[in-house]
């Protein structure tokens, strides 16, 4: 029973570690690391709307984050309007809001676990939601990297080049959303967006490619993620702050021995 428990715990970690490994990558490319930091603790609304409705916690964290990104990209839709901006307003008000819902009519929602995160309370709902969504990250990964990194490069050049700028654009901060509403249950609310930018971070450091950057953030994810959950296991220690921590030695190790080299 027990050895089940912590297999079950250590699926559901690789499938986020997975998903936010490759759309960090992204993330790194578009410097919008706000848009993870901020739908992050934005989620605290989710999950507020989701005990006061009675409705499953997962379908209210995937519904919400889903909502959260298409008014963000209406938001801030054109050139001219600033999404870091929207982003951040946004993602006050939700806090807020959480906050008064629970004072209002929940009365002592427990968001301690969302805060700090819990991979032992992920059970068969989380692994199927998160084993979903990194199949479709994968998918939306190898379609899409090309259109994505056109369009990073130059959003008018991808236009003329036939590109639905506006799908794409939208289609991602949908899949972002969903991804980090569905990882705050494993590593927590404050520490997602690292979980999201460390690997990608590492990974650029050693990539010639955007290819290599995509394996190597992944391989890095992974080997973070298995190496933090057997020390957290073996100490009884929270699982979100081990993985950070060790992701923050590597990439400083990374940087250290890179300006060693030269």
């Amino acid at each position: 029973m027990f050895e089940t428990f912590l297999i079950q715990s250590f699926i559901a970690l690789i499938f986020a570690t997975i998903s936010c490994s490759l759309l960090g990558v992204f993330v790194a490319w578009q410097k919008i690391s706000y848009f993870g930091d901020a739908l992050s603790h934005a989620v605290l609304l989710g999950l507020a709307l989701g005990a006061l409705l009675g409705v499953n916690q997962i379908l209210a964290l995937i519904i919400f984050a889903f909502v959260f990104a298409v008014l963000i990209f209406i938001a801030a839709w054109d050139r001219y309007s600033s999404r870091d901006s929207a982003v951040m307003i946004a993602s006050y008000f939700c806090i807020a809001l959480a906050m008064i819902l629970n004072d209002l009519w929940i009365k002592n929602f427990d968001f301690s676990s969302y805060i700090f995160g819990d991979v032992l309370a992920a059970g068969i709902p989380e692994i199927m939601a998160l084993s979903a969504i990194t199949l479709v990250t994968v998918f939306y990964v190898i379609f899409g990297i090309r259109k994505i990194l056109l369009l990073n490069l130059n959003e008018d050049l991808a236009q003329i080049s036939g590109i639905k700028t506006k799908f794409w654009n939208l289609s991602f901060l949908i899949l972002l959303a969903v991804v980090i509403a569905l990882t705050t249950r494993i590593v927590g609310i404050f520490l997602t967006t690292a979980l999201l930018v460390l690997p990608a971070a590492i990974a650029r450091i050693f990539a010639k490619s955007a290819a290599q950057m995509m394996m190597i953030s992944v391989l890095i994810g992974v080997a973070g993620a298995t190496l933090s959950f057997g020390l957290a296991s073996n100490y009884n220690l929270t699982i979100g702050p081990v993985i950070i921590a060790i992701f923050c030695v590597g990439f400083f190790t990374a940087r250290v021995a890179l300006f060693l080299r030269g």
